[in-house]
C-alpha cells in the first residue's frame, strides 16, 4: 500500500428536494434529486499510529479537528470493525462549509470509499440506515458518487441517469445555516400536494424544474438575500433552472452553453463582491 493516497471528495447538488413527514424518532423523511459537481475537496490520507484530520480551510467558519465528519465516521465503523486502520487525513477544502453543498459528508463518503477499495470494511456489514443517523444523511448518497434518487432519511438510494450535460454556477452569499435549526421550522401541512408524485430513473430536465425545494422560501423568508439570488440567476442569459441546494445557502444556476454562465458570473461577481460564486460542471 502506498505511504500517501490523495483522493478527491465532489460537491453534491439537491436538484430538488421535498420534506415528506417527520417520523416518531424525529427525522424526517425525504425525496428528490441530487447531482455531483466537479468542484472538489482534496484529501490526503497517511497511515497513522492514531487518527488525525487536518484541514486547509479558506473559508471563514472554522472547522472542528476534534469533531468531524470523517472522525464520526471512523469511530461508527469502529463499532463494526474493531481492527480498523488509524490514519492522518488532511483536507484541503474548496466546498464552502454549512452551504448546502454536502462538503463534510462528500469528505467522509471519499474516506469511507478508500477504506472499502482497501478491503478494510465490508458493505454488507454497514446498516446505511444507520449509517445515516450516525453519521450524515448525505453520507449514503456522497458515497455513490452520482446522481441519484434519495428517499428515507437519505438511506434510499436509486441510482439514475442525466440525459445531458449543464454548466452549473454557484452562489453562496457567506451566510452559514444550520440544516438541525431549519428542521425546526419547517410545516409539512401543505406541502403534500405539490410533492413529486413518481420517480423516474432518467429524469428531463423539465422533470427536475418542475421539482422544488421545501427549504427554499423558509430561508428566504429569514433571508431575503436568497432570493434575490435566485430572482437574479433566473433573470440571466441562458439559465435553465435557478434553485437553492439543500439547506443552503449555495443557490445554483443551469446553464446550457458555458459562455453564458462565465457572462452571469461577471456580472453577479460585480453585483455581490464579498459573495463566494463558482463555475462548475454538472457530472453525469
Amino acid at each position: 500500500m502506498s505511504s500517501k493516497v490523495i483522493l478527491r471528495a465532489n460537491a453534491k447538488i439537491n436538484l430538488t428536494l421535498d420534506i415528506l413527514r417527520k417520523r416518531s424518532d424525529n427525522y424526517h423523511d425525504i425525496q428528490g434529486y441530487v447531482a455531483f459537481l466537479n468542484l472538489h475537496d482534496e484529501l490526503i490520507i497517511n497511515r497513522s499510529e492514531k487518527l488525525s484530520v487536518s484541514f486547509d480551510n479558506p473559508f471563514h467558519e472554522n472547522i472542528s479537528t476534534k469533531s468531524n465528519t470523517i472522525i464520526k465516521l471512523h469511530s461508527y465503523l469502529c463499532n463494526y470493525f474493531p481492527n480498523l486502520g488509524q490514519y492522518e487525513v488532511h483536507v484541503k477544502k474548496k466546498i464552502p462549509i454549512s452551504a448546502g453543498l454536502g462538503g463534510g459528508s462528500c469528505d467522509a463518503a471519499a474516506f469511507m470509499r478508500y477504506l472499502i477499495s482497501n478491503r478494510e470494511i465490508n458493505m454488507d456489514r454497514i446498516n446505511i440506515e444507520s449509517l445515516a443517523r450516525n453519521v450524515g444523511a448525505d453520507v449514503p448518497c456522497c458515497l455513490l458518487n452520482g446522481p441519484s434518487f434519495i428517499s428515507g432519511v437519505g438511506e434510499v438510494i436509486q441510482r439514475i441517469k442525466l440525459t445531458d450535460t449543464y454548466y452549473c454556477l454557484l452562489v453562496n452569499p457567506q451566510i452559514p445555516i444550520s440544516t438541525s435549526k431549519i428542521y425546526e421550522k419547517i410545516s409539512i401541512n401543505g406541502l403534500e400536494a405539490l410533492h413529486t408524485k413518481n420517480f423516474i430513473p432518467n429524469p428531463s430536465i423539465d422533470h427536475i424544474i418542475k421539482g422544488k425545494n421545501d427549504f427554499e422560501q423558509i430561508i428566504i423568508q429569514d433571508y431575503p438575500t436568497i432570493g434575490e439570488i435566485i430572482s437574479n440567476l433566473t433573470k440571466a442569459k441562458g439559465c435553465i433552472l435557478a434553485r437553492m441546494t439543500g439547506s443552503g445557502s449555495t443557490c445554483f444556476g443551469f446553464f446550457s452553453k458555458q459562455e453564458d454562465m462565465s457572462k452571469c458570473k461577471k456580472n453577479f461577481e460585480e453585483m455581490y463582491p464579498k459573495f463566494w460564486i463558482m463555475e462548475t460542471k454538472l457530472l453525469n
